[in-house]
């Protein structure tokens, strides 16, 4: 009785402790908190069926007390027959009984409830787009680029250990995109706890000596190292609304309680950031904004590209375009010098000067020299820019290019299912070009047709001596049907292995004959796009439209030079600008994986997935390079400017013929995409590599050198594919604007080196204005309930008007209670023991009545 005397109080207990009764079963958190240890505690269930359990509470009072008047009444009535204590004894048997049942039908229960803590989030944004690395902020007495003052500051000021003593924090990087760099959760050192490693690793607090506090130096050092490589400001683009956007929306444990962000207040492309600013503010989440840089205009003289033809030819006048750009020094003329050399370890020599006059800040100004190449081999230019004292920024006053001068004429096939207008201009402008010899093979033609070529095929060749001598292959609505399996096996090796270029044009007649072909699908492969494999209205049938649709390029399009008909990205653009369009595409499955998306067809009702149909794309297949065309249709450029057209077609010929430039190397060939990159965009690098015995290459991979503007160089690691030996494969971004120049040296072969030259420009989306946007900045902050810092260095120390911003934020950090399960074991022995309890008293009660002869 003692024990069950104890249970009751101990329930009692329970179930009046404060909110243990009253409180709703709380719901389960849907992110992924941190669970503490189990809380055991006992409770009534009957409670948890009344809403108000005063009412129960009452009802079991009223029930004890008629129960206990009861007994009382009935033992006072008996006493007379009874010695005192069988009377109290008899009672108390009773009352035993009656409190068992009352507790049994209170129905005590056993339950483990969970601690759940959902911690407080803060994320830190840092721009890193290219207008971060103008160096206008200072560190100490030195300039530094704006990435590098935001970077020093998160890495060495008590910024994040501000913050990390009430929240996880977590550092992203974004220009078009973001990116996550670092991560720590809240600092629990002052309370014995866990830490966390950036990677979200749990890390045990030590002071175990020196080896703890070397460990923790080396720790330091690879997180700083982590957080400037990955904060290098190289982004193209600038979306700080996208960004602030995804941070609001990210899905995460524990409530987002500020958004820092670092930035010069760009804003150049996506969502309204101050539409972000009021979506903030509703959810209460206040962003912090720190701005960087000069609100000054800068004072910056620069060479902004180098551009010259990749191919060029002995006695050729060749024109070479200097672009200069300026702010601060509008109405001002300056002297450009252009020094060519000739070949490694030759003289350098000054060929040209020119002045130009800059009318207007941020005016890009173009620079022509006109050249005539006399020998053979790689020509090195660079141009030179003669800058004032003033100018801020000397590193980017020289830019270089390369031209290879070449003997041999560009050999082309010509194929064409028809004489259709694509196949009639393009003859006739390669005809008049003396660099160039081509024949044709118009498959639809009669025997002893005449044509204005040097050699009128009648058939595709059929040995290596006749397609091997030929560099490009330009197929209009080509029917390969005739061709047979000997031939098909032919061009594929030829591309393949021998660079070969390909410029492929879909067409409406025998497209969809041959890529349904079962026989042609070495032919396929060669296309850098999937066609659809089964036949049916909806399958490549959306070809024709009664409106031209301009084509819709993509930012891989524009930056494409061998694409561009003008000198210049923006002359360029306006000029595709005013091209009124194709009225048809052919409609393909998509890009194949790895090849390079340049434009798509623009009419929203083409196609039959929801990405437009691939007008323009390419891709390396094997040393070769094939181009796709989604229509014949690029004649109609002529209407604005015949000199388009025939630029186009140049281009592209020179384009996928470069592997055939460097056909002669006893080692081998050394590839890229395109001879001009913009900052930021990944460079992929092929090699096609041979033993001095013509045999393919064997080997895991191969070592290039790139060496960068000021000598900067890195070892880049080419792949081997293993479909195709001999072939490696490789990247590098290019992080700095200027030249770059790949070098390969074979293995076995250290004497003949491989080089490629290429170069990387900033684009003007980026340093059209770089001055700090106060205004946005501010109202960011304004109307999203936060605060905003003219700089870093602010933002990590304060003054005495702003507090330090790592003290702003609160914690939203809150324990919940997860109640748990109830413990069924425990409710069936407690029944069991109850029932034996109650039967027991009452049976007891019973036989002493029998004893003492009562009943």
């Amino acid at each position: 009785m003692i024990a069950w005397n104890r249970l009751l109080l101990l329930a009692l207990e329970t179930a009046k402790s404060p909110g243990a009764a009253t409180d709703p079963p709380m719901p389960t958190p849907t992110a992924a908190p941190t669970t503490g240890e189990g809380l055991t505690s006992y409770r009534f269930g009957r409670l948890e069926q009344f809403d108000d359990p005063r009412w129960l509470w009452l009802g079991v009072a009223v029930a004890a007390v008629l129960l206990v008047l009861f007994v009382v009444w009935q033992y006072r009535r008996e006493r007379s027959a009874l010695p005192t204590w069988a009377t109290f004894a008899l009672g108390a048997l009773r009352l035993a009984a009656f409190a068992g049942a009352i507790l049994f039908f209170l129905d005590p229960l056993k339950r483990t409830d969970q601690e759940i803590v959902t911690e407080s989030r803060v994320t830190v944004l840092v721009d890193a787009s290219q207008s971060m690395a103008v160096e206008d902020e200072k560190s100490g007495d030195d300039g530094v680029s704006r990435s590098g003052a935001v970077l020093q500051v998160l890495a060495d000021s008590p910024l994040i250990k501000e913050l990390r003593s009430q929240h996880d924090v977590t550092v992203k990087v974004f220009d078009a995109e973001v990116r996550r760099i670092q991560q720590w959760k809240r600092d629990k050192a002052a309370t014995g706890g866990r830490g966390h490693s950036p990677d979200g690793a749990a890390t045990e607090s030590s002071d175990d000596g020196d080896g703890a506090r070397d460990a923790g130096r080396d720790e330091d050092r690879d997180q700083r190292s982590r957080l400037f490589e990955a904060g290098k400001p190289i982004g193209a683009e600038t979306r700080l609304g996208d960004a602030l956007a995804a941070t609001l929306a990210e899905p995460a444990a524990g409530k987002l309680a500020g958004v820092f962000t670092f930035s010069d207040g760009g804003q150049n492309l996506g969502v309204d950031p101050l539409a972000v600013a009021d979506a903030a503010a509703v959810a209460k989440t206040p962003i912090i904004t720190v701005g960087v840089g000069s609100t000054a205009p800068r004072r910056n003289l620069r060479l902004q590209e180098l551009i010259a033809p990749s191919r060029a030819y002995p006695e050729d006048k060749v024109a070479v375009r200097a672009l200069v750009q300026g702010e601060g020094y509008a109405g001002r003329s300056f002297d450009v010098e252009l020094y060519a050399r000739e070949g490694e370890g030759s003289a350098e020599v000054r060929i040209g000067q020119e002045s130009v006059t800059l009318n207007a800040d941020g005016e890009t100004v173009p620079v022509e020299f006109d050249i005539e190449p006399s020998a053979i081999g790689r020509l090195e230019l660079e141009a030179r820019l003669v800058a004032p004292p003033d100018d801020q920024y000397s590193d980017d006053n020289r830019r270089t290019a390369e031209i290879d001068v070449v003997e041999t004429s560009t050999k082309v096939l010509l194929i064409a299912s028809g004489a259709t207008r694509d196949y009639r201009f393009l003859r006739n402008q390669l005809k008049r070009d003396r660099h160039a010899n081509v024949d044709v093979w118009l498959q639809m033609s009669p025997p002893g047709i005449s044509q204005d070529a040097d050699k009128v095929l009648q058939e595709f060749p059929k040995t290596k001596d006749e397609l091997f001598d030929y560099d490009v292959i330009v197929a209009f609505d080509p029917d390969w049907t005739q061709l047979d399996a000997q031939q098909v096996d032919l061009l594929e090796q030829w591309v393949a292995e021998e660079a070969g270029g390909m410029i492929v044009v879909a067409g409406p007649v025998h497209t969809a004959t041959w890529a349904q072909s079962p026989e042609h699908g070495k032919i396929r492969a060669l296309y850098p796009v999937e066609f659809q494999r089964r036949m049916g209205l909806l399958d490549d049938g959306l070809y024709g439209s009664p409106t031209p649709w301009q084509i819709d390029f993509t930012r891989e399009g524009m930056e494409a030079d061998f694409l561009w008909l003008g000198d210049t990205p923006e002359e360029n653009r306006a000029r595709w600008g005013r091209f009124p369009g194709v009225f048809g595409c052919y409609a393909v499955k998509g890009p194949k994986p790895g090849a390079q998306v340049y434009g798509r067809y623009s009419d929203p009702e083409a196609g039959i997935s929801t990405e437009r149909p691939v007008y323009f794309a390419d891709q390396f297949y094997g040393a070769g390079r094939v181009f796709y065309m989604g229509s014949g249709e690029l004649w109609r450029l002529r209407t604005l400017d015949p000199g388009y057209y025939e630029r186009l077609y140049t281009q592209l010929v020179r384009h996928v013929s470069q592997g055939r430039l460097l056909r002669g190397s006893s080692t081998g060939r050394l590839l890229v995409e395109r001879d001009r990159y913009f900052v930021g965009d990944t460079v992929v690098v092929r090699a096609q590599l041979s033993t001095p015995d013509r045999e393919p290459l064997v080997a895991p991979r191969v070592s290039a050198r790139v060496t960068g503007p000021n000598n900067a160089g890195l070892n880049v690691e080419l792949i081997a594919d293993e479909s195709r030996p001999g072939n490696f494969v490789g990247q590098f971004t290019v992080s700095n604007e200027g030249s770059y120049r790949i070098e390969l040296s074979p293995p076995g072969d250290p004497g003949e080196s491989l080089v490629k030259r290429i170069t990387a420009a900033v684009p003007d989306l980026e340093f059209a204005e770089t001055r700090r946007n106060e205004a946005l900045l501010t109202a960011i902050a304004a109307r999203s309930g936060g605060k905003y810092y003219a700089s870093p260095t602010l933002a990590a120390t304060g003054d005495s008007g702003l507090p330090a911003a790592g003290t702003l934020i609160e914690s939203q950090a809150k324990t919940e209670i997860v109640r748990g399960q109830p413990d069924k074991a425990f409710a069936e022995s407690l029944h069991r023991w109850l029932l034996a309890g109650i039967c027991g008293a009452l049976c007891l009660e019973w036989l002493l009545r029998r004893l003492l002869k009562l009943a």
